[in-house]
């Protein structure tokens, strides 16, 4: 019972819009891992620590449920962009086809 009542400390109106920061930022790091690495297991379990350094510094706790939500963030993000990426390929075919 405690660990609930510390996520309704831990999640105030006040310090909502410092977590949305945290997980902007952890997603953005995170993303940039992605790209330079091309390795997604890199950056999705890159999230976690990055979200529990930057909110050491900031808010001197974290919690857990703050890095699963930041690493099911990343994983939406990565999907996203090999998506993206997919339709870019499909796309390119489509269109070397259709020039033959």
């Amino acid at each position: 019972m405690p660990y609930i009542i510390e996520i309704q400390n831990f999640l105030d109106f006040n310090s909502f819009g410092l977590i949305l920061e945290l997980l902007l930022v952890t997603s953005c790091i995170s993303t940039i891992i992605f790209l330079l690495t091309k390795n997604q297991y890199v950056s999705y379990l890159s999230s976690a620590p990055i979200l529990y350094i930057i909110s050491l510094l900031q808010h001197i706790s974290t919690h857990l449920l703050l890095l699963v939500l930041a690493m099911s963030i990343q994983a939406i993000v990565i999907v996203a962009i090999q998506q993206q990426s997919k339709k870019k390929k499909i796309q390119k075919v489509k269109e070397k086809t259709v020039t033959y």
